[in-house]
């Protein structure tokens, strides 16, 4: 049995689809982001800025003069940049000088820019450029700036900002947008491997645990192959019950077989006994009673023997046809003499069993069947197969069981309402159990098999 069957119900893959849905969302984002800062849009702005003040200084210098520009530089010098914001350190971004025969005569430069590399652009050029503040001996390189200089007369402007920052932060917002898309693409990933994983355990823990309650062999434990998740634990912990529950069953059973093997040979002294009574009514009673005890003995450590050892020493290639064919002319005088219809249809089948168990098993059932129907009843048997399974089918059309009472037709001693008043002990469809379960076979249970209104179909499966 599969515990999680559709993988994209279960709660892992669930989880694994928000996380990756989520990190989706973040490299959609961050990849907006990163275009964003690869567009050179911030730089195109400061350059457009760059220009706006220069073409403002020209337009003052046509209309006014030379004199309105050093004003207006004047003005500006020591208060505000280009930008806008207020000028508080002698390393702003953004400069403006105005010169005559190589001396600065208003700006925020002590000395003209000095050049030492000029960079062609697409849509603008940027150069190397060294300048020196007022109140200043430090002189501040600029790997990247963008630089207008203008001849107004006897005078040059020249106007600028250095854009290293926005460089150093495009660089850092491309680095840094792979790095997370990285990261959040292996989040996806590993989401995904973790829910692969969690549900192949769960199903490997599910088939495990339906195998020990098909098979009744508490023997089957969990493999783990892990220490570090917490599947590996609760691994752990089950193989642990289950040692504790095989030890327990382990030791009923041998106190069982211990009574029921104690007993037997004081049962058949008891019955040697009885034989001496000369009541010949009294001692066909009590000695059927002592052969009941005994078969009932003989039954339970029968089962015992079959599900504890395990044996397949009689097991080989066996005609299924052939045992089943002789099960049923076996019984077609007790079936001719209530009256019961017993048919057959039968397919020739081979397989590897133990031909004797087969027969037992498949005579208890069919035994069971004439046993709990009524006069001019059906009783069907039916030998087919499947592409990967053997199928025996005994079909009656009796009293039946209650669809309730299904569940415990393989407990040891259980009988159903309608058979307490037969004679049995309860141990007939436990021994078949048994032995199917040897064949690492299936018994199954069906009600009204025949559309009669009652009755019941044993089916036994086996693996081809």
């Amino acid at each position: 049995m599969i515990a999680i069957r559709d993988f994209t119900r279960s709660s892992s893959f669930r989880v694994g689809v928000l996380l990756t849905t989520l990190a989706c969302i973040a490299i959609v984002l961050i990849v907006y982001f990163w275009r964003l800062t690869s567009s050179d849009l911030f730089i195109s702005e400061s350059n457009a800025a760059v220009n706006a003040k220069t073409n403002a200084l020209i337009t003052l210098y046509e209309n006014l003069g030379i004199d309105a520009v050093k004003l207006a530089i004047a003005k500006d010098n020591g208060k505000h940049s280009l930008d806008g914001s207020t000028i508080t350190s002698d390393y702003l971004r953004s400069f403006v000088a105005l010169s005559k025969d190589e001396q600065v005569v208003a700006g925020n430069l002590s000395s003209i820019p000095l050049v030492l590399e000029r960079h062609k652009g697409v849509s603008f050029d940027t150069a190397e450029i060294v300048i020196t503040r007022p109140n200043s001996t430090t002189r501040k390189t600029l790997r990247q700036a963008l630089v207008r200089e203008v001849t107004l007369g006897e005078h040059v402007l020249y106007v600028g900002r250095g854009i290293d920052d926005l460089y150093s932060a495009q660089w850092f917002g491309k680095t840094f947008s792979w790095i997370i898309v990285v990261l959040l693409c292996t989040l996806s990933v590993l989401s995904f491997a973790i829910a692969v994983y969690v549900v192949n355990r769960i199903n490997r823990m599910s088939q495990t645990a339906d195998k020990i309650i098909k098979t009744g062999n508490l023997q089957e434990r969990l493999e783990i192959d892990s220490n570090w998740d917490d599947l590996s634990s609760l691994s752990f912990v089950f193989n642990q019950m289950l040692d504790t529950i095989e030890s327990s069953v382990n030791n009923i059973k041998s106190v069982t077989d211990s009574i029921a093997h104690d007993l037997r040979t004081p049962l058949s002294r008891l019955r040697n006994t009885l034989e001496k009574i000369e009541d010949n009514q009294l001692r066909e009673d009590t000695t059927q009673e002592a052969d009941n005890l005994l078969n009932m003995f003989n039954s339970l450590l029968r089962i015992s023997g079959l599900e504890t050892t395990n044996k397949k020493e009689g097991f080989c290639s066996t005609d299924v046809r052939a045992i089943v064919e002789d099960v049923v002319d076996l019984y077609h005088p007790l079936a001719e003499e209530r009256d019961i219809t017993l048919s057959s249809e039968l397919n020739a089948v081979t397989m590897f069993a133990d031909p004797n168990l087969l027969f037992q098993a498949v005579a208890n059932v069919l035994d069971n069947a004439i046993k709990y129907s009524n006069e001019k009843s059906v009783v069907t048997v039916q030998l087919s197969t499947t592409a990967s399974h053997v199928v025996i089918a005994v079909n009656d059309a009796g009293i039946g069981v209650g669809e309730h009472e299904i569940v415990n037709l393989e407990r040891r001693f259980y009988r159903a309402d309608g058979s307490r008043t037969s004679k049995g002990n309860g141990l007939g469809l436990s021994l078949v159990s048994a032995i199917v379960k040897l064949h690492d076979g299936h018994i199954w249970f069906v009600h009204d098999p025949l559309i009669k209104g009652h009755g019941l179909g044993v089916i036994f499966t086996f693996k081809r």
